[in-house]
């Protein structure tokens, strides 16, 4: 290789280096393009998400001119958004809605009074809600299962006289005018904890509580009425000619009532048995004070089942009236649970006709008025 050849691989290399600067310079310049671009988007996104999630909410054209806000038993964290948004205080029902699925709890918000001041932003808001932090305490109440309605009326009356300053109507919370509003109505109290804002009506609190009565009592009666063979129920209930139970001839969506004395036909280990809800739920609420765990709920049931179908009276110490009238009560004792429920419908067959609860708070059971006598004697009299 000659001289020449030399030279014309300089030149080569030459211009390969000479491409290579051109191209590190091109690649230099859109780099640097490319970040700027990018910082002016990053810049863009940051000012977006500021206004979005940490400028101050604009509480101008809020209904509340005191800046409360008051978010109702039930309601969704996609309402309380629409209805903030509606009033001009958030931007962004989306933003709002994903911060709350991220850091909070999905699905309902929790209700009850809230105040926004001058400083607050979508996430202060936000957390403000999400933990709770109440301008004004919601009411609690816990019915417990076998309540009579008036320990629920002395409940209630006790839990919002309590926060009287936020009471609409003081007078109606008077617990000998509630339990006659109780006893009045034609519906049952569902046992369960509530929570109600302080100047609810009474009527929303009392409607409440026998919504949700008649929500479970549904959701029961659908199951019994649709269960398969799996089931370790071993009752079902189907309408009085034995076809399969309809559920709307009993329950009705409308006004959320139940047809109580509509008869249906129940087969359990008790046999063929024809009754209405109103009996079914008289059943349920004897069981809530004679017995106090499902076992025993469900074999008291069936002495109690067991003795209607022999003619005796029930002999119930909560219904003293059973003593002397055969039968069931014309209306129950007390707002049985869902244990008490299922236990009616779904008694054990133990054969036995008699029970006692000894004073070490045990059951007792005989199949025979002598054996039962001597229950009494061993367990009750010492």
């Amino acid at each position: 290789m000659g001289p020449s050849d030399d030279f014309k691989n300089f030149l080569i290399i030459q211009k390969i280096e000479e491409d290579n600067k051109d191209k590190t310079l091109l690649q230099a310049i859109l780099e640097k393009k490319i970040i700027i671009l990018a910082s002016i988007i990053g810049l863009f996104v940051i000012i977006f998400l500021y206004k979005i999630f940490f400028a101050r909410l604009d509480l101008n054209n809020l209904k509340d001119k005191s800046y409360l806000f008051q978010i109702n038993n039930g309601e969704s964290i996609s309402r309380v958004a629409e209805d903030l948004k509606d009033q001009g205080v958030i931007k962004s029902t989306f933003s709002f809605k994903v911060y709350l699925k991220l850091f909070g709890k999905a699905g309902n918000a929790q209700a009850g009074i809230y105040r926004l001041n001058q400083k607050d932003t979508l996430i202060s808001l936000a957390n403000k809600i999400k933990n709770a932090d109440y301008a004004i305490p919601p009411v609690r109440i816990t019915i417990i299962e076998g309540a009579k309605n008036s320990d629920v009326a002395n409940l209630i009356s006790k839990a919002f006289l309590a926060n009287k300053d936020y009471v609409n109507n003081p007078s109606d919370f008077d617990s000998i005018y509630i339990s006659s509003v109780l006893d009045s109505s034609n519906s049952f109290i569902y046992p369960d904890t509530y929570f109600f804002l302080p100047n609810t009506s009474l009527n929303e609190i009392i409607s409440t509580m026998q919504d949700n009565f008649y929500l479970n009592l549904k959701n029961l009666f659908i199951y019994l009425s649709t269960m398969n063979n799996n089931s370790n129920i071993t009752a079902k209930i189907y309408s009085l000619n034995m076809s399969p139970l309809k559920i709307s001839d009993f329950f009705n969506d409308n006004d959320e009532s139940v047809n109580l004395d509509k008869r249906l036909t129940i087969i359990n280990q008790i046999g063929t048995t024809t009754v209405t809800i109103r009996n079914i739920v008289a059943m349920a609420s004897y069981l809530e004070g004679e017995a106090n765990n499902e076992k025993d709920m469900r074999i008291v049931s069936g002495v109690l089942w067991t003795r209607l179908k022999l003619n005796y009276p029930l002999q119930i110490d909560a219904a003293t009236s059973t003593y002397k009238t055969k039968g069931l009560t014309k209306n129950p004792i007390d707002n049985p649970g869902a244990v008490a429920l299922k236990s009616a419908i779904d008694p054990i067959n133990s054969g036995n006709i008699y029970y006692i609860t000894g004073n070490d708070g045990k059951m007792y059971y005989a199949k025979d008025y002598m054996t039962h006598l001597e229950n009494i004697n061993k367990y009750l009299r010492k």
